[in-house]
């Protein structure tokens, strides 16, 4: 039985009152599709407008929060699938193009910008399709099974999806919009960014970009419901996960490289931080735990 750590889908999810999440991450993907509502997502220092016909998705540890604005006429409403790549790590040998592109997927070196699809979409109606078909979760060897062609074939979905979208970009520019978050906020996730993979202190960052040391702790919290120190850790530890997903360097260099250069250390924040250790993550990317 896969339990809901392993594998969760909820279709059509509705939330009728404003609400900003939290800045967090999972060990899981997440692919949410907007149904309808208004909002805007910020992960590793970009802001994205959502609107229905939105399709997001997480990669694993990638720090992210949604603020979204309700009315009468446009509540919230969202499907949310969550799963463990370790579900489909037996069915990788079989499926190598599909595991390459999950592979280049988790090795972005930034977030994956939102997709525009319409509900009448191939991938929308199949994921409403298969939570109509297991309303119950999913038990027993045939349903186990059932997941896996499910997830697969929504990575292929998404993989033709992801081509024609770099296509398109590479022929136009990305509007730009106006960002809800408050300007500082935005400024210290912008250079938190910039410099993520030196070592510094916050009295750097205060330095730059000449605040005191308790407002722009205050300024930032406030914004984003997270501490400064909680989201350079999560930003450095995303990137660890990017070098480990593409490159051969040892532990220690990752270590060094995302601004942490004791060993011991980025081990003990990777492993608080994801729950596994960077070498256990390397071979679960991989496929070869």
């Amino acid at each position: 039985m896969l339990d809901k750590e392993q594998f969760d889908l909820a279709c059509r999810r509705t939330s009728t009152t404003t609400f900003r999440e939290i800045f967090h991450a999972h060990a899981q993907m997440e692919v949410t599709y907007i149904h309808d509502g208004y909002g805007q997502l910020i992960t590793e220092g970009q802001a994205f407008p959502l609107k229905p016909g939105t399709l997001m998705i997480f990669r694993p540890f990638q720090l992210h929060q949604v603020q979204i604005q309700v009315t009468d006429e446009h509540p919230f409403v969202r499907s949310v699938l969550m799963y463990d790549l370790d579900v489909l790590k037996e069915t990788w040998r079989h499926f190598t193009a599909t595991h390459h592109f999950v592979q280049e997927l988790l090795a972005q070196p930034s977030p994956i910008t939102p997709f525009t699809l319409p509900s009448s979409s191939m991938l929308v109606q199949f994921m409403e399709q298969f939570a109509q078909i297991h309303p119950n979760g999913l038990h027993g060897e045939k349903e186990e099974e059932a997941a896996r062609l499910f997830l697969l074939n929504l990575l292929v979905q998404i993989q033709y999806i992801w081509e024609e979208d770099k296509h398109a970009l590479s022929q136009s520019v990305r509007p730009t919009f106006n960002s809800l978050l408050h300007p500082h906020a935005e400024a210290i996730m912008k250079w938190i960014e910039e410099h993520y993979h030196e070592p510094f202190q916050l009295k750097d960052l205060a330095a730059e970009l000449h605040m005191s040391l308790y407002h722009l702790s205050h300024v930032f919290k406030k914004a984003t419901g997270t501490t400064i120190v909680a989201y350079t850790q999560a930003t450095r530890i995303r990137h660890a996960c990017v070098l480990l997903a593409r490159n051969s360097y040892s532990v220690p260099e990752i270590g060094h490289r995302v601004g942490m250069s004791t060993p011991s250390y980025f081990c003990k924040v990777f492993r608080s931080v994801t729950g596994t250790t960077p070498h256990q993550y390397r071979l679960n990317v991989q496929g070869r735990a």
